[in-house]
């Protein structure tokens, strides 16, 4: 049987107290005398009384609550991140509630302000392109913010996160260090993504004075990955390696190859980024780029609450990524 939820003023009813000073015992506020705060968590269990969150929150302004807004889920990338950033939370005493923008400006500001309405007391937003009125609203409402999946010194919000301009330029100077000049570059949509377009830069800047590689505009999915193989492999010149901005876009690229008969590395060598789970286990297993996603989830959230609770300021954090050489790139000199 399940035993009844009891309430603070039974609580009171039963010590004989008010309900004023039970609450104090239930917030935790040194200033009560101990007999009292003993009385009351006795009385409380007794009873089966749990203060309930929001009632908390309106009256102390703290609903020990932390917002993320993400572009989306279906990629395990953002799922390794926000499960670093839930259980750091956890372990703070703070819960997470999460919202998904779609990669849309408009949708992560109505999230932002239902969460706010909610009792979000600070927000972890990933990239640093986001609409002005979001960030208006974040700063008339004085709600903490931090910025992921980029570094910026210069940037006026604090980012924890890693330089992708300067990655993708070290993943492009890889590749021509193992002798491949010809570089086809697969990414995501543009407009969607400050990421891509840092990445982007990084890879034009590792081709300084020299032929511009290709890039190939897709949507972010194992499909869109087929769709950019198909259309490389219609160039009279073919490259002789593929970089894909993304580990679900080398997937793809690699079914495709593979379904026509091409073998990697040998035909063609493929090189993803994010190096996520399966990347090892694929066939060939994937050269690819670690980012710290772990670490990134571990540090915002560790900032935040550290902002909430001693005022402490938000640096900016640079997380190193690091590439992993595997057998899907060869040399070709």
């Amino acid at each position: 049987m399940v035993k009844k939820i009891g309430t603070i003023r039974a609580v009171a009813r039963d010590t004989g107290l008010s309900t004023a000073t039970v609450s104090r015992v239930m917030n935790g506020n040194p200033k009560v005398n101990p007999e009292m705060r003993t009385r009351v968590l006795e009385a409380a269990k007794r009873l089966n009384y749990v203060p309930n969150p929001a009632a908390r929150a309106l009256s102390t302004a703290k609903s020990k609550t932390i917002a993320a807004i993400i572009p989306s889920i279906e990629h395990s990338v953002y799922a390794k991140y926000i499960t670093a950033v839930e259980h750091t939370l956890s372990g703070l005493g703070y819960t997470l509630v999460l919202a998904i923008s779609n990669a849309d400006l408009e949708q992560e500001l109505n999230a932002a302000e239902q969460l706010i309405a909610m009792g979000a007391e600070a927000f972890i937003l990933t990239g640093a392109d986001h609409n002005t009125d979001l960030m208006d609203l974040l700063n008339l409402r004085a709600k903490p913010v931090v910025f992921t999946s980029v570094f910026d010194a210069a940037c006026g919000v604090p980012t924890v996160g890693y330089d992708n301009r300067q990655i993708a330029f070290d993943a492009v100077t890889f590749l021509q260090d193992h002798g491949h000049e010809r570089i086809a570059v697969v990414h995501g949509p543009h407009l969607e993504s400050d990421r891509t377009v840092s990445r982007c830069k990084g890879v034009l800047d590792a081709y300084l004075g020299k032929i511009q590689p290709r890039f190939v505009d897709v949507t972010l999915s194992v499909e869109g990955g087929r769709d950019a193989a198909r259309d490389i492999l219609k160039a009279s010149q073919r490259p002789t390696a593929i970089l894909c901005l993304s580990d679900v876009l080398a997937l793809g690229v690699m079914f495709h190859l593979q379904s026509v008969g091409m073998t990697i590395p040998d035909d063609m060598s493929v090189m993803g980024f994010d190096n996520l789970d399966w990347a090892k286990e694929s066939h060939p297993s994937l050269t690819t780029i670690d980012l710290p996603a772990t670490k990134m989830g571990q540090v915002a959230a560790e900032s935040v609450v550290a902002r909430l609770e001693k005022g402490s300021t938000i640096n900016s954090v640079a997380l190193p990524a690091q590439i992993i050489p595997r057998k899907s790139v060869m040399k070709t000199t």
